[in-house]
């Protein structure tokens, strides 16, 4: 059963206003000719500052140890999963589930994880919380023994060793726990982590921009907590939709990080339960255009120039912004832009109570949200970056849209029953269990037409094991109309590969997916909307690939 207090406001169907497409330390961090500097002390009240006060924790960068330390998979990796405690926010400090580890007398938690295409890699889960969890890599190609699904929960005080070839373009990973029924809470709570792979692709790309990957280059990894007067992370069991009063960026609460006047690249990841974000850098009221060079599942082939996007949980966005223009002293903001929340749920009888008095001081879905600051300083050497950037008009090769004419359709409709509770057509996880609800044969082709009920929301439906092209999007709402750049309605972020495509409400949207591996015997694999809390009410279904 659904949580009592589930949203049953009917909200207009139209979305306006379309998108151009087109714990503080005190030390230095030297980058590249300028420094990014960490302050210490206190941060005063956020509920008592107003807006130009506001921002005063330098975003946390990647580093040598603690939250965001960076490892090299080439040797094997332990990882612990267990509670810690961490200096968020100002004053208590903060109980957050973390994988754990150490490095040449690191100490490591959640750590950026580093690898290349052909690597083989193994890291072995210890888990020390009193439930079962897993490490689900999240947009990997890997057999279904190390996909970390819930189909395979590692018991408190077991362990488990995933071993695995990297077979993938490089890209922004991630990883994070995926045990059923409990990936919400473990998130919420912090068990997420980043990984970056490379490929020769990859390589020379950054040899053109010349952005050294922790200067210019940086991850910008996103959430939301709800945050109770004590810095404990709050979860309520069986709710829905969960949002929080908090934004963590990197593990930073009300971020700040200084540029310089030069092109910077931002590899921006969702890893909320439930917020849907529309990322822009905003200047005043004048938008910093971004450059959309690479979605999930790595580069696109060419750069395409878009003012914002929308980022659901478990989306990657690569972009490059360019803030040459700016003088030293002015500042910009990465927001997350006003937005039509289309939850329009009405299947479930009479209006609840506000699902809102859950999240104390959070703001609504779809209202504006601002993420972090950038404040533009002087380069500390007399050697500056490039004002341009060199052709990006053939970035990497991805294959051509297949031709699907002959491919079998299989039909995906995501609906709510009469009781609160999200189906994949008829598959809800709690009823139907861990039996594959359907098979495919290793090799074949399909198209998946995912349907979503107008009485619905948006929801981003994630396939574990392989990932797709978006073919088209049909009867969309005008703000996804409105970006479309190429044939059959798609917009920049359908053009390469992903691994979680948003689905809205009345939408029609087709995905090309190819079933070709390099494993046998039958592997059985998760399809299952990225929003925890429904994805935990059993928005979720297993297949089987066979020989």
């Amino acid at each position: 059963m659904t949580d009592p207090q589930r949203r049953r406001f009917l909200i207009g169907l139209t979305v306006g206003g379309a998108a151009t497409v087109a714990g503080p330390i005190a030390l230095w961090r030297w980058t590249g000719g300028h420094g990014h500097r960490f302050a210490s002390g206190p941060a005063p009240d956020l509920q008592l500052l107003p807006p130009d006060a506001r921002f005063v924790q330098p975003l946390r960068l990647p580093g040598g140890e603690g939250l965001l330390a960076e490892v090299d998979l080439r040797m094997p990796l332990r990882l612990i999963a267990q509670a810690t405690t961490q200096a968020l926010f100002p004053g208590a400090p903060t109980t957050l589930w973390s994988y754990a580890g150490a490095s040449a007398g690191r100490a490591l938690f959640n750590p950026i994880l580093h690898a290349r295409r052909g690597d083989t890699v193994e890291v072995e889960l210890d888990n020390r919380l009193a439930e079962a969890t897993t490490i689900h890599w999240h947009g990997l190609a890997v057999d279904e023994a190390n996909d970390g699904s819930g189909l395979h929960p590692v018991a408190p005080g077991a362990r488990r060793r995933y071993r695995y070839r990297v077979d993938n373009r490089a890209g922004l990973y991630w990883y994070h726990a995926h045990p059923h029924g409990r990936t919400g809470v473990q998130l919420q709570r912090g068990l997420a982590g980043l990984m970056l792979v490379e490929d020769d692709e990859e390589r020379a790309l950054k040899q053109r921009l010349g952005m050294r990957w922790g200067e210019r280059d940086l991850p910008l990894m996103i959430a939301d907590k709800q945050v109770g007067p004590d810095n404990a992370i709050v979860y309520k069991d069986g709710a829905d939709d969960w949002i929080g009063n908090r934004v963590l960026v990197n593990w930073t609460p009300e971020p700040y990080l200084d540029v310089i006047p030069a092109w910077y690249r931002f590899r921006l990841i969702n890893v909320a339960n439930a917020r849907m974000l529309r990322p822009c850098f905003l200047h005043g009221d004048r938008v910093l255009p971004m450059q959309l060079i690479g979605t999930d599942g790595g580069l696109l082939e060419r750069a395409w120039p878009v003012d914002d996007l929308f980022l659901a949980p478990a989306q990657r966005a690569d972009v490059l912004v360019d803030f040459g223009a700016l003088a030293p002293g002015e500042r910009v903001r990465l927001r997350s832009l006003e937005y039509v929340a289309m939850e329009n749920e009405d299947e479930s009888g009479a209006f609840a109570p506000d699902p809102m008095g859950d999240h104390p001081g959070a703001a609504a879905m779809g209202e504006p949200l601002d993420l972090m600051e950038l404040r533009v300083i002087e380069c500390a050497t007399e050697r500056r970056p490039p004002a341009r950037l060199p052709p990006l008009e053939a970035i990497a090769q991805l294959p051509p849209m297949p031709d699907t004419r002959d491919w079998p359709v299989r039909a995906l409709r995501l609906r709510m029953d009469e009781e609160g509770r999200w189906f994949i057509n008829d598959w809800n996880f709690h009823l139907s269990g861990h039996e594959p609800a359907f098979s495919v044969r290793r090799g074949s082709r399909e198209v998946w037409e995912i349907r979503n009920s107008m009485t619905s929301m948006p929801h981003p439906m994630h396939l574990h094991g392989f990932q797709f092209r978006v073919l088209s999007r049909s009867i969309s709402p005008p703000d996804i109309r409105g970006r479309q750049v190429a044939a059959g309605g798609l917009g920049p972020q359908d053009l390469g590969w992903n691994d979680t495509v948003v689905v809205w409400p009345g939408e029609i949207v087709r995905l090309a997916v190819d079933f070709a591996q390099n494993f046998a015997g039958t592997q059985r694999y998760m399809l299952h909307c990225h929003n925890l809390e429904h994805e935990d009410m059993g928005m979720m279904l297993s297949f089987a690939v066979t020989d």
